[in-house]
């Protein structure tokens, strides 16, 4: 090869080179660009499930602690309506009723 030839080589390959370094570093730019807007969008979308899951914990809880006091109410009032149907036999035992009740024919 002679020196003109390896001056020629050398003039081409130096902007070819500087040109393909830019490509592969526009590349790598837009490939980092889009995996950060990829992350973004995921911890976005994961925030967003997280404060569903957090909604859905909550409301379980209120509707668990409102089962909760309705139970212990029907329990009141399963103890009352017992109470009652004692007092209501003793009332009918001393009126000499039966327990059923009249019959209507």
């Amino acid at each position: 090869m002679t020196p003109e030839l390896l001056t020629a080589l050398a003039a081409f390959l130096g902007p070819t080179t500087g040109a393909l370094t830019g490509l592969l570093a526009a590349r790598r730019a837009v490939r980092t660009a889009r995996t950060s807007s990829d992350q973004q969008a995921l911890t976005a979308l994961h925030s967003g499930y997280q404060a569903l899951l957090d909604d859905r914990a909550t409301h379980t809880r209120d509707v668990l602690a409102e089962l909760t006091a309705v139970k212990t109410e029907l329990i009141a009032v399963r103890q009352e309506n017992a109470r009652l149907l004692v007092e209501v036999g003793a009332l009918r035992a001393q009126l000499g009723h039966p327990l059923e009740g009249p019959t209507h024919s």
